[in-house]
This record gives C-alpha cells, sequence and structure tokens, in this order.
C-alpha cells in the first residue's frame, strides 16, 4: 500500500493534470488576414523575392525551391505542399498540370527545404504569409485560381481560399485530425521536446523532406488544424477533397465531418481505395495512381 500511495498516486496525479491544462487551456488563436495588395510588383520580382526569403532561410537545393511554370490557358495553380515537406512533394503534379497548359506556381512553405530547426521557430501566420508571393504571380498571369494542397497543405490552401480571391480549393489528405494520439499532447511536448524521429522514413527523399517532426513546429500545426475549423463555411467557393482508405497519419473521419459539414456552391469527395497509397498522393511511386489522382484534378476544374 506504501508503494501505491508514494509511488503510483504521484503519477496518477500528474496525468490528471497535464489532461486538464491540454482541455482546459487554449492558447488564442492568431487571426489569418488576407493578402497584402502585391498586384503592382512584376511577375519576374514576385518569384525573385520568394527566392530570395528560401535563400536566406538556407535552401541549396532546386527542388525545394518555389518554381513557376508558364501556360497557356488562363486558368493557374497555386500547389502547397504537406508539413516537413518541399516544393518536390507537388513537383509531378505540377508538371502533369503544366504539360495539360495550366500556369502553376509550385510554392515553398516557409521554414520548408531547409533545416528542420526552422519549423521551431516559425508559427501558422507565417507558412501563410509565405504563399503570398505565389498566388499573386497568378493573379497577373491568369483569370482564374485554384489551389491545391496536400496534408497541411490542405489546411493552408483552405484558408487562403476563405481569405483571398480564388475559384476553387483541392484538398488533398487534408490533416483535418492526426490519428497518433501523440499529437493530443503538443501543447505540453513542446515545452520539453525539440523533435521527434519518423518511423521508417524512406532515406531516398532524406533530400526533399526532414527526417525528424520539429515539435513546436507540430504545436502550429496543431493551432492551425483549430483555426481551419473555425473558418469553416466563412465563404462559399468550390472545394474538392480527396483522401486515403489507407491512410496512415489523418483522422478519415475527420475529414469526413469537415466535408459534411461544408455548405458550399460546389463540393466533391473521393476515398482512393488502393492499399498502397497512404497519405501522400502526389508523389510518383505508383505513377499510374498519381496520374489516375492528377486527372480526376483537372477533371474537377474543368468542370466548374
Amino acid at each position: 500500500m506504501i508503494v501505491i500511495k508514494w509511488f503510483i498516486i504521484p503519477w496518477v496525479v500528474f496525468v490528471l493534470v497535464l489532461t486538464a491544462y491540454m482541455f482546459f487551456y487554449k492558447e488564442k488563436l492568431t487571426e489569418l488576414k488576407p493578402f497584402p495588395d502585391l498586384s503592382l510588383i512584376n511577375t519576374n520580382e514576385l518569384l525573385e523575392m520568394d527566392v530570395k526569403r528560401a535563400i536566406s532561410e538556407g535552401v541549396n537545393k532546386k527542388e525545394n525551391m518555389p518554381h513557376y511554370y508558364k501556360g497557356g490557358s488562363e486558368i493557374g495553380f497555386l500547389l502547397i505542399h504537406g508539413f516537413t515537406a518541399s516544393p518536390y512533394e507537388m513537383s509531378f503534379l505540377a508538371k502533369y498540370l503544366n504539360s495539360k497548359g495550366y500556369y502553376v506556381y509550385n510554392a515553398r512553405v516557409a521554414g520548408h527545404g531547409s533545416s528542420p530547426e526552422n519549423l521551431n521557430v516559425l508559427t501558422y501566420e507565417d507558412w501563410y504569409e509565405s504563399l503570398k508571393y505565389g498566388y499573386f504571380v497568378l493573379k497577373k498571369n491568369c483569370k482564374k485560381i485554384f489551389v491545391v494542397g496536400q496534408s497541411m497543405g490542405g489546411l493552408l490552401a483552405y484558408n487562403l481560399s476563405v481569405l483571398n480571391d480564388v475559384d476553387g480549393a483541392v484538398l488533398l489528405s487534408p490533416a483535418l485530425g492526426i490519428k497518433s494520439i501523440k499529437f493530443s499532447f503538443m501543447p505540453i511536448l513542446k515545452n520539453f521536446v525539440n523533435f521527434v524521429e519518423k518511423e521508417d522514413f524512406d532515406t531516398k527523399y532524406q533530400d526533399y523532406y526532414y527526417r525528424v517532426r520539429p515539435v513546436k513546429g507540430l504545436y502550429q500545426l496543431y493551432l492551425l488544424i483549430d483555426y481551419t475549423w473555425s473558418m469553416i463555411n466563412k465563404k462559399s467557393f468550390p472545394v474538392y477533397i480527396i483522401y486515403s482508405a489507407y491512410d496512415d497519419i489523418i483522422n478519415n473521419k475527420e475529414v469526413e465531418r469537415f466535408y459534411n459539414k461544408l455548405q458550399v456552391s460546389k463540393k466533391k469527395i473521393d476515398l482512393i481505395k488502393q492499399k498502397d497509397i497512404k497519405h501522400i498522393l502526389t508523389l510518383n511511386d505508383n505513377p499510374e495512381a498519381a496520374e489516375d489522382i492528377f486527372k480526376k484534378i483537372e477533371k474537377w476544374v474543368r468542370e466548374d
């Protein structure tokens, strides 16, 4: 009984206090704003500003830089990669869409494609603000803009679309809820841990993805998820969601709940049921499956 009293009970109390902290302490969410007007800056200068920002953060690989593809149509796509990724993640989709004649801006989200330490000092507001260059490049050259985001990029795509003038958003495996129970502890863990290792990291992608997950960055994702839910139905615009039945990262029930709550002018959701397609829908590991997803996106845009 002494062991129970002096060892187990303090730990139970500690866990209860932590749980209470997580559920009752809510950090005030930073309100995102429409982008400042950059329409007077020409296309080359906007791209140069974006590239200079990447260089200032230590990006040194071409594949991790923002990239602009000129097109021959009046439609442009702004592509947004996921957490700890880089523009490489969206590069196959970018090339596919450009081959069909579309303008494409493959954006680099602040803090990515360089050093994971950067994600521990930036906020979701910084992530959002870093997309303004690509947005205005397309705004200057296209009559219609569609935003496509993978995972965290899907959340940024949705918020960007709420706050700025776009013609639709495509959310690929949007991170509207995370499966891992550890994610719920980010408000606590951010004070004690800097990084967590990725399980089963594929080293062939080590030049384009971080090997670790920065915990303060994960906490910003935690806040961005809350913020995105608070922005649902603030504005009506077409939304297309594609997600996988075998996603090992996100909680699909939250994706479906978000979709069901959407009250917009046009919406569509597609569930990918191939076992080898998991969280990331834009890489070329399965070229046929990837191209099928890319075709779905283009078809949806053409139907708009």
